[in-house]
């Protein structure tokens, strides 16, 4: 019988997490809340109804998952997160089948709300955290981290020199938080105003209030396209979300994080700044809520080389003991 793994995870960090995780699983369904990704060992995706707090959709959606597990019969069950995870993990705890859950990068100093919640009624077979300290604390085991955040291996990427007008690409990632503090510190960029430079600029929902002298507006792309837009940039200016992170490591990219943070109503908590304080690095650079904007130049821009092909940031090592556990008996 081929061993199958129910995957749960919120699109963008999470998903991107949960893919590390179980790169060396066969077999695995997918269930989010935005359908965009495609894998070799990925069988089948369903699409959830996103919810944050609201009951009437968790009620509806504990169905929905009782009608997937049914469906798939999957070995295990495992998440990365995100309020979607909570009915699978309450009709798994029912029915006995087992459910992995591994909290998110993202929380450096505690767990996430999700993660809490499992934890407080039990809602696990075995419960992971991917920092040390947040183990610690909360009485849950440390696997790893599922990608290398913090830039510790030695990578020697293949490169080559930018042709054309350099490119910069903003990204504010998939949240329904607005971000209008980033966009204006964009606006007073003297590179936002010279055709020298192409500017795409992922917007998600947000309006801007005047356009590049050269550039494209888009709201929302494919992980396909925005890998891309990625690998062609010369520097990349977004908020500080995981999957992001990941990306950017993949491409080694040089990178200005603006994490959003609750004060100025830009996400529920301050999750991105925490993760901030512990990414900075050679190609890193974080731009903390009290900090100007460094002026951007077009001759530093021109000086950037481009990596031709993506590094494998996966933890093998931590993906291969998940994948122990989730199929052991």
């Amino acid at each position: 019988m081929d061993k199958k793994v129910l995957v749960i995870a919120s699109a963008g960090g999470h998903l991107t997490q949960a893919m590390c995780a179980v790169s060396q699983c066969d077999e695995i369904v997918i269930v989010s809340n935005k359908v965009n990704i495609k894998k070799d060992n990925i069988s089948k995706i369903y699409k959830i109804m996103d919810t944050q707090k609201n009951p009437l959709i968790h009620f509806f959606n504990v169905f929905f998952a009782l009608y997937v597990l049914l469906k798939e019969k999957p070995t295990a069950v495992f998440s990365t997160g995100g309020p979607i995870a909570l009915p699978f993990a309450l009709v798994c705890k029912i029915s006995s089948l087992k459910f992995v859950y591994l909290d998110t990068l993202s929380r450096v100093i505690e767990l996430s709300n999700t993660g809490k919640l499992i934890k407080k009624y039990h809602l696990y077979d075995e419960f992971y955290s991917q920092w040390k300290s947040v183990a610690s604390k909360s009485n849950t085991k440390y696997i790893g981290k599922c990608f290398d955040i913090l830039s510790e291996n030695n990578y020697k990427p293949m490169t080559e020199a930018v042709e054309g007008k350099p490119i910069i690409l903003v990204t504010v990632g998939t949240s329904q938080y607005d971000f209008d503090r980033l966009f204006e510190m964009l606006y007073k960029q003297p590179l936002y105003d010279n055709a020298e430079v192409r500017w795409v600029i992922q917007t998600g929902h947000n309006k801007l209030k005047h356009l590049p002298a050269n550039g494209e507006i888009i709201d929302m792309t494919t992980r396909s396209e925005m890998e891309q837009l990625v690998k062609s940039a010369s520097l990349v200016i977004s908020h500080c979300g995981i999957g992001s992170i990941n990306q950017m490591l993949a491409y080694q990219k040089e990178v200005l994080f603006v994490p959003r943070v609750s004060n100025f109503n830009e996400f529920s908590d301050d999750h991105q700044l925490q993760i901030a304080n512990e990414i900075s690095s050679k190609i890193f650079t974080v731009l903390m809520p009290e900090q100007v904007m460094p002026t951007i130049t077009l001759g530093e821009l021109l000086d950037r080389k481009i990596v031709t092909s993506p590094i494998d940031t996966t933890n093998y090592k931590m993906a291969n003991k998940l994948k122990n556990v989730l199929f052991e008996s």
